[in-house]
């Protein structure tokens, strides 16, 4: 199953136009091919050299143009009008050219808009409420959904790949993911972002929130996992998701100061690290996303696991299936399980501190820490590699340290 989060960060455009490449035929609809187009056209912000007000055909012809200019897609509407400093197409529809995908927005309104100078446009806000976005069998579809600080650019902007922030801020309401892969729907109360301004010389803040994430249990289709959700007497996930981050498109470094997962009777997930020569855009492409993963790097990463619940449901179940108490499986696990499952760590180091910590965590179930901080920034690749053929020996590739509620 794609990842919530993956589908929101690429569906919405956070790449910048620099940072682009074209996605061969078939990469898929969730994946940016299409959506890449539509913010190229309709997403763009970061308001520069405004000047007199367009009229109202000069405004959709050249949103229209801003998107022909990306080769992907294609926008119509039905009709345009203008209302004080507001623009509306309504009837407005932008089909992918290259896998036939297809996003309908019922009126798509532009407040403040204003030329630019290099040319394009800018715009205060942008509606485009109760809009759905459909291909290859998936379809998302949204109540409310806003534009803050807009930019279009012109058609030789798009051409040329400038770096251009798409908005500074927005926000969707009522957002259903359904179809495809997904066994079940995924909805959100609410998701927004605010990305910080675009520089040459330096990274660019995006902070993303969703609240009222629902997963219900049918999403699992592993029949082991979802037969053990099901023993935990778990019905649906309902989480809140942030994420606080920087992205330098010339270092090509991300920088997680803080994602944080946050599930009501679960827990909370919480993220911090960094990756060097992480090129987003090459990752995503096909034709470069060998490469890229060989020059990805993992400097640092530390995750936090605080517990609400998950682990008492966890040692319950256990407890019931074999006839015992709470304390008879702690005494399994840490006489047990976890020493035969830890024989094969060759760090006899990090084997000591784990369980060590793992016995101090399921006495009192608040927290667990691992730290991952290698002498020199480890490639990504190397790292998935080791932990597919011989994850026994990840601690010596990455000098992990775990403590237990700190």
């Amino acid at each position: 199953m794609k990842s919530f989060i993956n589908r929101l960060w690429f569906a919405q455009g956070f790449v910048p136009l620099s940072e682009r490449r074209e996605h061969p035929s078939g990469g898929g609809w969730m994946t940016g091919t299409f959506f890449r187009s539509t913010a190229c056209a309709v997403f763009f912000l970061a308001a520069a050299g405004a000047h007199a007000t367009p009229a109202p055909q000069t405004v959709a012809d050249l949103l229209s143009a801003a998107v022909a200019a990306t080769g992907e897609a294609a926008l119509t509407y039905d009709g345009v009008t203008a209302e004080g400093d507001s623009v509306t197409l309504t009837g407005v529809k932008l089909t992918a050219t290259v896998d036939g995908s297809v996003a309908t927005i019922p009126a798509l309104v532009i407040a403040g808009a204003a030329e630019r100078l290099p040319g394009g446009l800018t715009a205060a806000h942008i509606n485009f409420d109760q809009g759905s976005v459909s291909g290859h069998g998936d379809t998302a579809t949204w109540a409310t959904a806003s534009l803050d600080d807009v930019v279009i650019p012109s058609a030789d902007e798009v051409k040329a790949r400038a770096k251009v922030r798409p908005f500074k801020t927005i926000a969707v309401g009522d957002l259903k993911l359904s179809g495809g892969d997904l066994a079940a729907p995924i909805e959100a109360a609410t998701f927004s972002a605010d990305i910080g301004d675009v520089v040459e010389t330096g990274p660019s803040n995006i902070l993303v929130r969703a609240t009222g994430v629902r997963l219900p249990t049918g999403l699992l289709t592993n029949s082991l996992v979802s037969a053990v959700v099901g023993m935990l007497d778990y019905k649906e996930f309902l989480a809140d998701v942030s994420m606080d981050s920087e992205y330098d498109t010339t270092a090509h470094t991300v920088t997680i100061h803080l994602l944080t997962i946050d599930a009501v009777g679960v827990g909370k997930i919480t993220i911090a690290g960094k990756a060097s020569g992480f090129s987003i855009s090459a990752l995503t492409d096909r034709a470069t996303s060998k490469e890229a993963r060989a020059d990805a790097r993992l400097d640092q990463l530390t995750v936090r696991v605080d517990n609400a619940g998950f682990v008492e449901r966890l040692l319950d179940m256990q407890a019931g299936l074999l006839g015992g108490t709470r304390d008879d499986v702690r005494s399994q696990l840490t006489d047990g399980a976890l020493p035969f499952a830890l024989s094969f760590v060759k760090n006899t180091g990090f084997r000591d501190q784990f369980l060590a910590a793992m016995t101090t965590f399921l006495q009192d179930p608040r927290s667990l820490t691992i730290t991952f901080a290698p002498e020199k920034p480890v490639p990504l690749g190397q790292v998935m590699r080791t932990a597919a053929r011989s994850p026994g020996a990840l601690p010596d590739l990455l000098t992990p340290t775990v403590e237990a509620n700190n």
